[in-house]
């Protein structure tokens, strides 16, 4: 018996190039389970079409770290359960998913880089979780000037802030009578228009 390599499969596979582009669709649309259903194949052989997708994608990609990343957590299950994720902000790709989100959990990803690639990263999209500040910290040389913490927390702390602000002068203003900021915590939380 003699194996021939067809130009429109890979070596091994039982579906056609042209398949597997249209099951990979079909799978980014749908769960494995109603994925095999519309495609008339079992849940394995699903799977292994996304396996070998996700194979060839890592296959093309860069071995360099991106320049440019955003670091966050996202619930992944009910009761806290974390997942930490590392994406290239230039090329909108997921870079890395880790479990948890602690120090070690972020670190894992900068360890996959010798030293000399995490001193080209330019800058470094995170909120103000502590895990991620000290992973950035240990792993990236120079991450505090690289490190850019999103809109939404810095303005939580700023909110935070005037309220405390605005809290201890409404104190201050009642002992001597005055009520000038009752009702006003609404007020101070937002630009006016």
């Amino acid at each position: 018996m003699h194996q021939v390599t067809l130009p429109w499969t890979q070596p091994g596979s039982r579906f056609t190039n042209l398949f597997e582009a249209l099951a990979i669709d079909v799978l980014l649309a749908a769960n494995v389970k109603k994925a095999a259903g519309i495609l008339r194949i079992t849940w394995d052989e699903s799977w292994h079409l996304m396996e070998r997708a996700v194979l060839r994608g890592r296959a093309a990609k860069s071995e360099a770290i991106p320049k440019q990343i955003g670091i966050d957590e996202k619930v992944i299950a009910k009761g806290h359960r974390y997942m930490t994720l590392v994406c290239d902000l230039e090329e909108s790709t997921v870079e890395y998913i880790g479990e948890e989100r602690k120090e070690t959990s972020l670190a894992a990803y900068f360890y996959a880089f010798p030293k000399e690639q995490r001193e080209k990263m330019e800058a470094i999209s995170l909120d103000m979780w502590p895990a991620y500040i000290n992973a950035c910290r240990d792993k990236v040389p120079g991450a505090d000037s690289k490190m850019v913490f999103d809109r939404f927390h810095i303005m939580q702390h700023v909110l935070d802030a005037v309220d405390k602000v605005r809290k201890k002068e409404h104190k201050g203003l009642l002992q001597v009578g005055d009520t000038t900021l009752t009702k006003s915590k609404y007020l101070c939380g937002y630009p006016p228009s």
